[in-house]
């Protein structure tokens, strides 16, 4: 992959980040405008069967905006660099933000008749959260030393395996966990597979600080066991407060990814 082409890539992750923002922020004013009908209709007690419903959201926009806010901050900090780490961590960044537009839910059961019509929507959520998974692996495994040429290759081939597995991944839109979200239907063989490959993205930094006998690498793995941590905390609880810390996880983790990354190449 050329720098030209590298650019143009995240510049596109980074414009996109900026869209799904706004997407949340219409969101907002779309609920603050239809309250009373929200309040008075009885699939919303279905879609957040935990309650929490201004928490979820609030939490929601705060999780876009932070993937807003550090993929703008990556770029231009970045934007000279052809560092495959820092190129897949600002995907995964992105397929997070993907994530997010679980809010499109609220307004999408205002106009459909069957809350089973959001599967499809709940499968799109499901790529964003296995596609970011698979780009931080892919971030640690560049680390290790593999061929940096072929960056467009590896992204195409996640993103092929994160529709593929959210296509045929069985949904149950009976029920709705976590909130705004269709009950997966094999819950534990993805949970262990979605677990397996994070235990793999963080093992690939410490593996390559014991190779290139640098601590920043170790700093590394602390950073993405930190993003990893903070994302499953509001994918499972941003109806809680703890959404809230979750966001403060990924923003340290990224934080210390930048530094030590920096660090490591030191371009300027």
């Amino acid at each position: 992959m050329t720098r030209q082409v590298r650019k143009r890539f995240l510049i596109g992750a980074t414009a996109a980040a900026q869209v799904i923002l706004l997407v949340h922020l219409t969101v907002l004013l779309y609920i603050y405008i239809t309250q009373d009908s929200l309040m008075n209709n009885s699939e919303i007690s279905a879609l957040v069967p935990h309650g929490g419903l201004n928490m979820l959201l609030l939490n929601l926009a705060l999780q876009a905006a932070l993937c807003s806010g550090v993929l703008l901050g990556l770029y231009l900090f970045f934007r000279k660099t052809p560092s495959a780490e820092v190129f897949f961590f600002h995907f995964a960044l992105l397929g997070f933000a993907l994530s997010s537009l679980r809010a499109l839910a609220l307004p999408l059961a205002l106009q459909l008749t069957s809350l089973f019509s959001l599967q499809p929507f709940s499968k799109l959520i499901m790529f964003g959260r296995f596609f970011t998974i698979l780009c931080l692996f892919l971030s640690g495994l560049f680390s290790t030393g593999l061929t940096f040429q072929k960056q467009g290759g590896y992204l195409l081939i996640v993103f092929v395996i994160a529709l593929i597995i959210s296509t045929l991944m069985p949904l149950d839109c009976t029920a709705f966990q976590p909130s705004l979200m269709c009950r997966l239907g094999r819950d534990t063989g993805f949970s262990i597979a979605y677990y397996l490959i994070s235990v793999f993205a963080v093992l690939n930094y410490i593996y390559a600080a014991s190779l290139h006998s640098s601590r920043d690498y170790t700093y590394n793995a602390l950073a993405l066991l930190l993003v990893i941590a903070g994302m499953e905390i509001c994918y499972y609880w941003a109806h809680l407060p703890a959404g809230i810390g979750g966001a403060l996880l990924i923003a340290g983790g990224a934080v210390i990814f930048a530094q030590r990354t920096h660090a490591i190449y030191q371009w300027f």
